[in-house]
């Protein structure tokens, strides 16, 4: 894959459905329960797990990210988005002590730390720059 070019959708699914797998083992969690979480039912999310056949809409997908406490860098990761920038950081948390401990942490560490307590509405915000900010590079908006 090139560094201009978007993930195709197949290995956006590959990486999610490994990703879930992998989450919901680690979270201790039936495939039941998770069906639950995201109001499915267990054979649907079971489907949804072991193919990705059935993910289609982008908020489907972050109740799955929200359930399975994806970090940000996980969800940069698997939708094959640009790692954040200081900037992109900025524009999201306006306070000081966020700024600075970002600064002093790298990027990354700081998000992860952070996740645990970020809403679903942050998140989505985050995927929405993030995409803008890969469509004006690529000169698509």
């Amino acid at each position: 894959m090139s560094k201009d070019s978007f993930l195709e959708k197949d290995e956006i699914t590959k990486r999610l459905t490994e990703e879930m797998l992998h989450h919901r083992e680690a979270l201790r969690l039936k495939q039941r329960e998770v069906a639950g979480l995201i109001v499915k039912s267990e054979k649907t999310y079971q489907r949804l797990e072991s193919t990705g056949k059935g993910i289609s809409d982008i908020f489907e997908i972050l109740k799955i990210f929200q359930v399975l406490h994806f970090s940000t860098p996980e969800i940069i990761n698997v939708l094959g988005l640009p790692p954040l920038t200081l900037s992109e950081i900025a524009e999201l948390y306006q306070d000081g002590e966020t700024l600075k401990s970002i600064r002093e942490n790298g990027i990354c560490s700081s998000i992860r730390q952070m996740c645990g307590e970020m809403e679903i509405n942050t998140i989505e915000r985050l995927i929405l720059i993030l995409m803008k900010e890969c469509l004006k590079k690529r000169g698509t908006i």
